[in-house]
């Protein structure tokens, strides 16, 4: 970290010889905007509600900056507020920062290890090269931050619009939209535990590179909150959240995810690397599907790494993604996949109780709710797959049953779906032929009154067909119209239920 920040350092005094350079006096001086125009010979210009930085500026580490009146700040093109003393914004209602020329963006804001208890309430930053935190703990509220740009020019800014490197900030109640890349960036090599609460996220990653809307790299003694967040995406590259630990920090990440909206992103939520324990409950993650490429997203949760990557997944709604849930093992060698629960009935853990609501995921014509692609056993009980019925949910699960080499999903027993909640019987019937290619008939154990629905590999409903009197007791349908791919039916009659996999191909 003293190298990094060495490099830093001789990084921004060039910086400062290029677009001039001033520094606060470092005597314990508690200045505002006017006062800060005043001293710094023309740096800072203007009065009342409106200033100009000319100038980087450099806020000296004994130094604090406060801004609790409504103001507009604007930067010259490449100027970096650099902080290593402490900036205190809290306006009425909002102060910003901008860029003197939008099509010229202000280079950053820097805060430096010594800038530790700057808090940003109701500011607005936008039209720079993001903000930076190195080892300090900051606060962030009410803020929006929006277009924000990785480089001006031949000159590299930031790759995310907040980074944070070390400590354990607190994002909260913020907006942040229309970003190059990342929203909130910590880096790969370094213990980051941000608390991220209550914020909404809109269509970042306009580069539309490989960047999720937040990109965390290993979290630090404390544990990673991501909780209450609405995460919304627009560019097919982008991803929803992703935490990693792939240099496999001996310490471990702990990461708390909750209660957020996570949807329309290339996927929902990822978790990659060893030593990581995470809680991922009572999020409703869909339609992350805006990438058609199965082969490169579209999971809803996508778990990669090692028997060391631990946790549960619980409570979550998980629909309309490509993938609903899918597991992989870092590499072929490795001995076991994830090895986190989603459900199991017999665990002390009492938040362990599986739960999850699985809807519609699927690509190809094929339903996909978990796909388990490692070799080790993966608990998940008592969820809501949408049926009752254990032959149907075996059709939306792929592991040791396909492929003998992979683990097995123990998904018994279910829990009852929201969708059939009621004393429905199993009804005993039996679908020739199946595959089908113009016709399926149904046998049905009496002749009284009987309706039928067809959905789908995604969930939609696709074909309806009801009788009040049948001659025998079966029910002839016609799938001539249908296009060739995997279809679940379910049956009713009386209050008796059936519901399975019927295959039509031409």
């Amino acid at each position: 970290m003293k190298q990094a920040l060495l490099v830093l350092l001789i990084f921004v005094a060039t910086l400062g010889k290029s677009v001039g350079q001033y520094q606060t006096p470092g005597t314990g001086v508690r200045w505002n905007l006017a006062q800060l125009a005043a001293a710094s010979s023309g740096a800072v210009a203007g009065t009342g509600t409106s200033f100009q930085v000319n100038q980087t500026i450099r806020l000296a580490a004994t130094d604090t900056l406060v801004i609790n009146t409504n103001a507009t700040v604007r930067l010259a093109s490449l100027a970096l507020f650099y902080v290593d003393g402490v900036l205190l914004v809290n306006p009425p209602d909002s102060a910003k920062f901008t860029a003197v020329n939008p099509a010229a963006p202000f280079h950053s804001f820097w805060f430096s290890a010594t800038s530790g208890g700057s808090q940003l309430r109701k500011t607005i930053v936008e039209y720079g090269g993001g903000i930076k935190v190195v080892g300090a703990s900051l606060l962030f509220d009410q803020c929006t931050i929006r277009y924000q740009v990785t480089s001006i020019g031949n000159t590299a800014t930031n790759s995310g619009a907040i980074n944070l490197s070390g400590a354990t900030s607190t994002i909260t109640n913020c907006r942040m939209y229309r970003n190059g890349r990342s929203a909130i960036l910590s880096p790969s090599n370094g213990g980051t535990s941000p608390t991220i609460r209550g914020n909404t996220l809109l269509e970042n990653d306009t580069e539309n590179g490989n960047y999720p809307q937040i990109n965390l790299g290993p979290g630090g003694a404390q544990p990673i909150v991501i909780e209450n967040n609405l995460i919304v995406g627009r560019y097919n590259m982008s991803g929803g959240i992703a935490v990693s630990n792939l240099l496999g920090t001996p310490n471990g990440t702990q990461v708390v995810i909750r209660k957020n909206v996570i949807r329309n992103n290339r996927y929902g939520l990822t978790i990659i690397g060893v030593n990581i324990n995470s809680y991922i409950t009572q999020n409703t993650i869909e339609n992350n599907n805006i990438n058609p490429n199965a082969a490169t997203g579209g999971s809803g949760i996508s778990l990669q790494g090692t028997g060391t990557q631990t946790g549960v997944v619980a409570r979550n709604t998980i629909s309309g993604n490509l993938w609903g849930v899918t597991l992989i093992r870092s590499s072929s060698t490795a001995p076991s996949g994830p090895t986190v629960s989603f459900g199991d009935v017999a665990s002390a853990d009492t938040a362990n109780v599986g739960r999850n609501r699985f809807r519609n995921n699927g690509n190809g014509g094929q339903v996909y709710d978990f796909y388990n692609n490692a070799p080790n056993d993966i608990k998940a009980e008592n969820n809501d797959w949408g049926t009752a019925s254990a032959a149907e949910v075996e059709s939306h699960i792929y592991h040791k049953v396909d492929n003998a080499s992979l683990g097995l999903v123990d998904y018994q027993p279910l829990a009852t779906p929201l969708a059939t909640r009621s004393n429905h019987r199993n009804l005993a019937v039996s679908v020739y032929p199946n595959p089908a290619q113009s016709f399926v008939t149904f046998l049905l154990p009496t002749m009284g009154p009987v309706s039928v629905q067809l959905h789908d590999a995604l969930g939609r409903l696709v074909l309806e067909q009801a009788a009040t009197k049948l001659g025998t007791a079966q029910m002839v349908v016609s799938t001539a119209i249908l296009a060739p791919g995997v279809y679940t039916y379910r049956l009713m009659q009386n209050t008796a239920a059936a519901a399975g996999k019927l295959i039509v191909v031409k």
